[in-house]
């Protein structure tokens, strides 16, 4: 029996805000949100964002709030100031206790395009930009960018 994977599902029963399966990082102020299933690499690339400045929000999961500006990142007290490392185990990490949520990556989702389009889903009332990340995960250094700048418009 296959399962479906579900990128939004609520492990809350707050229906005010959502607790997601995913991994938070902040650039500037920033917050990019990283969805996917059990070993499709959400912290594995949040940990090549930190080393190239980003800031940990959260891992495993991650708060979704509705603020006065939009939707907010936040770490479950459980996990904030840890993250995963793959083959060594959990690590003390500096962490915002927040960010403001500026796009979304999905693991799950899959585009051939060499250019993906960003997708809008609705969450708490708000819209969210999501961007497909596979086959091919985009690089830190490419996520690091779309946070500092976002995306550039084509005339």
């Amino acid at each position: 029996m296959t399962m479906s994977y579900d990128a939004w599902r609520n492990y809350s029963d707050d229906d005010a805000a959502l607790l997601l399966h995913g991994t938070a990082v902040s650039v500037g102020g920033r917050g990019l949100l990283m969805l996917g299933p059990s070993g499709a690499g959400k912290s594995s690339l949040a940990i090549e964002m930190l080393a190239l400045g980003a800031q940990l929000v959260s891992d495993d999961r991650v708060w979704l709030r509705v603020s006065q500006n939009g939707l907010l990142l936040q770490a479950p007290g459980a996990v904030a100031g840890r993250i995963e490392a793959r083959g060594i185990g959990l690590l003390s990490c500096a962490h915002a206790p927040e960010a403001p949520l500026k796009f979304c990556i999905d693991l799950s989702q899959t585009c051939d395009r060499r250019l993906p389009f960003v997708q809008e889903v609705t969450k708490l009332g708000h819209r969210v930009s999501v961007i497909p990340g596979g086959p091919k995960v985009p690089r830190a250094a490419a996520l690091l960018l779309l946070l500092q700048n976002g995306l550039a418009t084509y005339d």
